[in-house]
This record gives C-alpha cells, structure tokens and sequence, in this order.
C-alpha cells in the first residue's frame, strides 16, 4: 500500500492524513479489515464521505468476494446490516504482518541470555516487543525533534502513520489522545496483548511521556485510543523554569 499523506482537520479537534494515492476502495477495504464488522455509517464518517459512495465501494468488494454483508439484530427495531473481510480478504496479508514479524524477530534475538534462561514463554515475547517497539522508536527518532509536547505528538502521529499505528490525533480533556481506526493486525492483537503493547510503547518513547491504552478494536471498540496526559506537559514546563 503506497500512499502520501498530509493533515487535515475534519472538526472536532481531530486531525487526520489526507490519504492521497490510496483510493476510495482501498481504503474501505483496510477499514473494514482492521476494524473486523462495520456499517456504512461507521466507514462514512471514518472517510468524510457520503453513504451512498461507501455502498457503491461495498458493492464493488462484494462482487470480488473480498467483502460480506450480515444482519444483526440489538434490541427492538430493524436489524443492523453489518460488513466483514471474507477469508479470500484475510488471505492478503496486511502489509504490517512482514514487518512485524522481522521486528520480532530481531527483539528476540537481542534478548540477553539471563533474559532467555528459565523464563515463562509469556515473559519471553513481552520483552521481544518491548525490544521491538525500541527498534521501531529509534528508527523514526529523528522525525520527533521539537521540545513542546504538542508538536511532539503531530511529528510522532505524522511518523507512526506510515506504520499503521497512528491516524489521527486531538488534544481533549485528559490530554492528547492518539487514534487509529483500523488495526494493522488484529488478528494477532486478538490472541496477545503484546502488539498492542508494542504500539503503546513506541509512541511512548517518540513523546518521552507516559503514555495508557484506552481502547483497543480487538475488544470491539471502534478505534485503538493511546492518551498522554497534558499535566505531564505542565509538569515539564515547571521543572524547566526551576
């Protein structure tokens, strides 16, 4: 997937890429497969498009077999129509999959042995995302220069967005709030904790501020959401003047 970006705000304090070379379909397509079931009113206000192109999109998948549609019924009234990626969809890997896999790769062999020996298999792949997700920091750290927080977080959103981590920012009442809607890999965010970990930790060091997960797509939410609270900006400024 190749693609430009540069940010837009679409209200709300939301700022999102403008997805330049990617089209529509594509687009739909990667939202539908990261967030796992959608509506086209969900995949309408995620793009900044109309319905009745988000069903023309759909439709078109559909016909590919790359996309499935299914009612669910909550509580009294009409039932929902719901879309989902089909298998033939799933079997084209995500493009994030390769590189995560080498990156795990790469933190399992930087372990140290005393890190190895005797530890549960659990602690052993906790530690090779953390190392990962220091691999991943590093390689973007020069992207993530300025000293003020706020500008910290667009340079690392504008970062980790080609990553798949990241597509949107806006500064709320806890602080700056990090979004994604569309999970570049779900499935395995599904079985481990340890990917989302991964993203938490990265944006972490890019900032050089604690950083929590608030929600994650895998248990359902629309979006993976990572908050940095803004009382850590204040805190800085203080020790700065001291």
């Amino acid at each position: 997937m190749y693609f430009k970006s540069r940010y837009l705000d679409y209200g709300g304090g939301w700022r999102y890429p403008a997805i330049v070379m990617e089209s529509t379909k594509d687009q739909v397509l990667h939202l539908v497969q990261g967030r796992g079931v959608v509506t086209i009113a969900d995949l309408a206000e995620a793009l900044g498009v109309g319905p009745a192109s988000v069903r023309r999109h759909l439709d078109h998948l559909r016909m590919e077999g790359l996309v499935d549609v299914r009612a669910e019924r909550h509580g009294v009234g009409r039932p929902a129509f719901v879309f989902y990626a089909t298998a033939a969809a799933e079997e084209r890997t995500p493009a994030g999959y390769p590189k995560l896999l080498s990156r795990l790769y790469a933190g399992l062999l930087s372990l140290e042995e005393t890190q190895v020996r005797d530890s549960p298999g659990d602690e052993v792949l906790d530690a090779a995302f953390q190392a990962a997700a220091a691999q991943v920091a590093e390689e973007h750290r020069q992207e993530v220069t300025a000293t003020a927080l706020e500008t910290r977080v667009e340079q690392t959103s504008q970062a980790l967005r080609r990553e798949g981590i990241v597509d949107g920012w806006a500064k709320g009442a806890e602080g700056y709030v990090f979004s994604n809607g569309a999970c570049p890999y779900r499935q395995a965010a599904l079985v481990s904790r340890g990917t989302c970990e991964l993203d938490r930790r990265t944006i972490e060091l890019l900032l050089a501020a604690p950083v929590r997960q608030v929600s994650r797509i895998a248990d359902g939410q629309p979006a993976c959401e990572y908050v940095v609270a803004a009382a850590h900006e204040q805190r800085k400024s203080g020790e700065e003047e001291r």
